[in-house]
Protein backbone atom coordinates (compact mmCIF):
# COMPACT_ATOMS: atom_id res chain seq x y z
CA UNK A 1 0.00 0.00 0.00
CA UNK A 2 1.33 3.44 -0.99
CA UNK A 3 2.24 6.49 1.45
CA UNK A 4 -0.89 8.65 1.50
CA UNK A 5 -0.09 11.58 -0.18
CA UNK A 6 -0.66 14.66 2.12
CA UNK A 7 -0.92 18.62 1.02
CA UNK A 8 -0.46 21.71 2.64
CA UNK A 9 -4.25 22.67 2.80
CA UNK A 10 -4.80 19.37 4.53
CA UNK A 11 -2.37 20.43 7.57
CA UNK A 12 -4.08 23.83 6.98
CA UNK A 13 -7.81 21.79 7.98
CA UNK A 14 -5.44 19.60 10.43
CA UNK A 15 -4.73 22.97 12.36
CA UNK A 16 -7.90 24.50 12.28
CA UNK A 17 -9.17 21.01 14.05
CA UNK A 18 -6.82 21.44 16.77
CA UNK A 19 -7.68 25.21 17.69
CA UNK A 20 -11.13 24.33 18.72
CA UNK A 21 -12.41 28.08 19.71
CA UNK A 22 -9.86 29.85 17.52
CA UNK A 23 -11.25 27.35 15.20
CA UNK A 24 -11.31 29.24 11.55
CA UNK A 25 -10.41 32.77 13.21
CA UNK A 26 -6.40 32.44 12.29
CA UNK A 27 -5.60 33.50 8.84
CA UNK A 28 -4.30 30.73 6.36
CA UNK A 29 -1.33 32.08 5.71
CA UNK A 30 -0.18 32.92 9.15
CA UNK A 31 -0.97 29.06 9.67
CA UNK A 32 0.81 27.77 6.40
CA UNK A 33 3.85 30.57 8.23
CA UNK A 34 3.28 28.08 11.61
CA UNK A 35 3.46 24.73 9.83
CA UNK A 36 6.72 25.25 7.33
CA UNK A 37 8.09 26.88 11.02
CA UNK A 38 7.47 23.12 12.20
CA UNK A 39 8.67 21.34 9.26
CA UNK A 40 12.05 23.31 10.21
CA UNK A 41 12.01 21.96 13.67
CA UNK A 42 11.16 18.15 12.25
CA UNK A 43 13.69 18.58 10.14
CA UNK A 44 16.15 20.31 12.72
CA UNK A 45 15.62 17.70 15.49
CA UNK A 46 15.73 14.43 12.92
CA UNK A 47 18.98 15.86 11.95
CA UNK A 48 20.18 16.07 15.31
CA UNK A 49 19.51 12.12 15.94
CA UNK A 50 21.27 11.47 12.95
CA UNK A 51 18.69 9.77 11.50
CA UNK A 52 19.01 9.51 7.78
CA UNK A 53 15.56 10.41 6.61
CA UNK A 54 16.81 13.71 4.71
CA UNK A 55 19.63 11.80 2.74
CA UNK A 56 20.36 12.04 -1.21
CA UNK A 57 22.76 11.27 -3.85
CA UNK A 58 23.25 13.14 -6.83
CA UNK A 59 23.37 11.98 -10.42
CA UNK A 60 24.98 13.29 -13.66
CA UNK A 61 23.32 11.78 -16.75
CA UNK A 62 20.11 14.49 -16.20
CA UNK A 63 21.11 18.17 -15.84
CA UNK A 64 17.12 18.84 -15.76
CA UNK A 65 16.48 16.65 -13.05
CA UNK A 66 16.46 16.79 -9.58
CA UNK A 67 20.49 16.16 -7.45
CA UNK A 68 22.35 16.94 -10.53
CA UNK A 69 25.87 17.35 -10.48
CA UNK A 70 28.33 17.31 -13.67
CA UNK A 71 31.25 15.27 -14.35
CA UNK A 72 34.28 17.02 -13.66
CA UNK A 73 36.00 18.28 -16.50
CA UNK A 74 39.80 18.78 -16.08
CA UNK A 75 41.15 22.52 -16.10
CA UNK A 76 37.53 23.81 -14.39
CA UNK A 77 37.78 24.11 -10.45
CA UNK A 78 33.99 25.64 -9.99
CA UNK A 79 31.02 23.66 -10.32
CA UNK A 80 27.48 24.32 -8.99
CA UNK A 81 25.52 21.77 -6.26
CA UNK A 82 22.25 20.48 -6.34
CA UNK A 83 19.99 23.42 -5.40
CA UNK A 84 18.93 21.28 -2.53
CA UNK A 85 21.81 20.37 -0.66
CA UNK A 86 22.35 21.58 3.15
CA UNK A 87 25.78 19.79 3.24
CA UNK A 88 28.07 16.90 1.79
CA UNK A 89 28.42 14.30 3.77
CA UNK A 90 30.75 11.69 1.36
CA UNK A 91 32.09 12.20 -2.08
CA UNK A 92 32.19 8.97 -3.56
CA UNK A 93 34.49 8.62 -7.24
CA UNK A 94 32.59 6.30 -9.59
CA UNK A 95 34.69 6.23 -12.77
CA UNK A 96 36.69 2.70 -13.19
CA UNK A 97 40.21 2.84 -12.12
CA UNK A 98 39.58 5.88 -10.01
CA UNK A 99 38.54 5.18 -6.79
CA UNK A 100 41.41 5.32 -4.92
CA UNK A 101 40.85 9.33 -5.61
CA UNK A 102 39.81 11.49 -2.44
CA UNK A 103 38.03 14.80 -1.71
CA UNK A 104 38.52 16.46 1.75
CA UNK A 105 36.73 19.63 2.70
CA UNK A 106 38.56 22.75 4.04
CA UNK A 107 37.41 25.92 4.86
CA UNK A 108 38.17 28.75 1.43
CA UNK A 109 40.56 30.76 4.22
CA UNK A 110 42.36 27.38 5.66
CA UNK A 111 46.31 26.52 5.28
CA UNK A 112 45.84 23.43 3.20
CA UNK A 113 42.84 25.13 0.80
CA UNK A 114 45.39 28.13 0.42
CA UNK A 115 48.37 25.94 -0.13
CA UNK A 116 47.02 23.37 -2.43
CA UNK A 117 45.16 26.47 -4.49
CA UNK A 118 48.33 28.60 -5.16
CA UNK A 119 50.37 25.38 -5.93
CA UNK A 120 47.62 24.40 -8.39
CA UNK A 121 47.57 28.26 -9.56
CA UNK A 122 51.72 27.65 -9.94
CA UNK A 123 51.33 25.08 -12.05
CA UNK A 124 48.09 26.48 -14.20
CA UNK A 125 46.73 22.75 -14.54
CA UNK A 126 46.45 19.39 -13.06
CA UNK A 127 49.38 18.06 -11.09
CA UNK A 128 49.82 14.65 -12.85
CA UNK A 129 52.24 13.07 -10.87
CA UNK A 130 50.69 13.52 -7.64
CA UNK A 131 48.40 9.91 -7.74
CA UNK A 132 46.35 9.11 -6.39
CA UNK A 133 45.36 12.14 -5.59
CA UNK A 134 43.40 13.75 -2.68
CA UNK A 135 41.39 17.15 -3.56
CA UNK A 136 40.82 19.92 -1.35
CA UNK A 137 37.50 21.00 -1.81
CA UNK A 138 35.07 24.16 0.05
CA UNK A 139 31.57 25.73 -0.07
CA UNK A 140 31.62 28.89 -1.56
CA UNK A 141 28.50 30.87 -0.79
CA UNK A 142 24.58 29.63 -1.54
CA UNK A 143 25.92 26.50 -3.90
CA UNK A 144 29.60 26.69 -5.16
CA UNK A 145 31.57 23.28 -5.36
CA UNK A 146 35.50 25.05 -5.20
CA UNK A 147 38.19 22.97 -5.90
CA UNK A 148 41.79 23.79 -4.67
CA UNK A 149 43.02 21.92 -7.36
CA UNK A 150 42.22 21.46 -11.14
CA UNK A 151 41.12 17.92 -11.58
CA UNK A 152 44.04 15.82 -13.93
CA UNK A 153 41.05 13.77 -15.24
CA UNK A 154 37.21 13.69 -15.89
CA UNK A 155 35.98 11.82 -12.90
CA UNK A 156 32.15 10.98 -12.56
CA UNK A 157 31.25 11.47 -8.75
CA UNK A 158 28.42 10.81 -6.45
CA UNK A 159 28.05 13.56 -3.82
CA UNK A 160 26.13 11.94 -1.24
CA UNK A 161 24.27 15.08 0.78
CA UNK A 162 22.14 15.91 3.63
CA UNK A 163 19.62 18.10 1.27
CA UNK A 164 17.01 21.25 2.87
CA UNK A 165 13.18 20.77 2.71
CA UNK A 166 12.07 23.72 1.21
CA UNK A 167 8.76 25.64 2.85
CA UNK A 168 5.09 24.68 0.85
CA UNK A 169 2.26 26.15 0.09
CA UNK A 170 -1.02 25.27 0.46
CA UNK A 171 -1.38 23.84 -3.16
CA UNK A 172 1.93 21.18 -2.40
CA UNK A 173 2.10 17.92 -1.82
CA UNK A 174 3.78 17.30 0.97
CA UNK A 175 7.17 15.38 0.99
CA UNK A 176 6.18 11.71 1.91
CA UNK A 177 8.99 11.51 4.91
CA UNK A 178 7.16 14.20 6.88
CA UNK A 179 3.80 12.00 6.51
CA UNK A 180 4.62 10.15 10.14
CA UNK A 181 4.74 13.54 11.36
CA UNK A 182 1.82 15.15 9.83
CA UNK A 183 -0.10 15.56 13.53
CA UNK A 184 2.67 16.93 14.98
CA UNK A 185 2.99 19.77 12.36
CA UNK A 186 -0.55 20.57 12.78
CA UNK A 187 0.34 20.19 16.84
CA UNK A 188 3.13 22.81 16.63
CA UNK A 189 1.14 25.21 13.78
CA UNK A 190 -2.44 25.40 16.37
CA UNK A 191 -0.18 25.82 19.64
CA UNK A 192 2.07 28.96 17.69
CA UNK A 193 -1.16 30.13 16.42
CA UNK A 194 -2.78 30.40 19.89
CA UNK A 195 -0.10 31.44 22.31
CA UNK A 196 3.22 32.40 20.32
CA UNK A 197 2.39 35.92 20.03
CA UNK A 198 0.42 36.57 23.54
CA UNK A 199 2.69 34.59 25.73
CA UNK A 200 6.27 33.71 23.91
CA UNK A 201 7.69 32.07 27.57
CA UNK A 202 4.63 29.48 27.55
CA UNK A 203 5.06 28.42 24.26
CA UNK A 204 8.92 28.20 24.54
CA UNK A 205 8.18 25.78 27.56
CA UNK A 206 5.44 24.54 25.71
CA UNK A 207 8.14 23.66 22.49
CA UNK A 208 10.36 21.85 24.58
CA UNK A 209 8.16 20.11 25.35
CA UNK A 210 6.92 19.08 21.90
CA UNK A 211 10.79 19.23 20.79
CA UNK A 212 10.98 16.10 23.46
CA UNK A 213 7.47 14.51 22.26
CA UNK A 214 9.33 13.95 18.54
CA UNK A 215 12.38 13.05 19.99
CA UNK A 216 10.51 9.49 21.58
CA UNK A 217 8.41 9.58 18.69
CA UNK A 218 11.55 9.48 16.20
CA UNK A 219 13.66 7.17 18.81
CA UNK A 220 10.33 4.99 18.94
CA UNK A 221 10.51 4.35 15.30
CA UNK A 222 13.85 2.33 15.79
CA UNK A 223 16.98 2.33 13.59
CA UNK A 224 16.72 2.92 9.83
CA UNK A 225 18.32 -0.22 9.44
CA UNK A 226 17.49 -3.63 10.67
CA UNK A 227 18.97 -5.72 8.26
CA UNK A 228 22.42 -6.52 9.54
CA UNK A 229 22.65 -7.67 13.06
CA UNK A 230 24.48 -5.78 16.03
CA UNK A 231 26.33 -8.45 18.41
CA UNK A 232 27.74 -7.14 21.52
CA UNK A 233 30.88 -8.72 22.95
CA UNK A 234 30.33 -10.17 26.35
CA UNK A 235 32.32 -8.52 29.18
CA UNK A 236 34.44 -12.15 30.68
CA UNK A 237 35.58 -9.78 33.67
CA UNK A 238 38.30 -10.91 35.59
CA UNK A 239 39.66 -14.69 36.13
CA UNK A 240 39.91 -15.83 40.11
Amino acid sequence: MAVPSITGQYLIDLTNDLLAGYQNAIDSRAILSFLNMGKDEIWSVTKELHEEYFQAFSQSTDSSADYYFPQLTMGVREYTLPSDLHSIEYIEVTTPGQTGVKFQYAKLNSPIFRSARSQANALGGPDNNNEPQTYIYTIAGKDQFVMAQYPSYPYSITIWYTYALPDFEASDTISDILFPFSKKLAEFAAKRAMVGTQDAGQFAIWKQEWRDGLINLIQAEGTRNDADPIFVQDFWGDYD
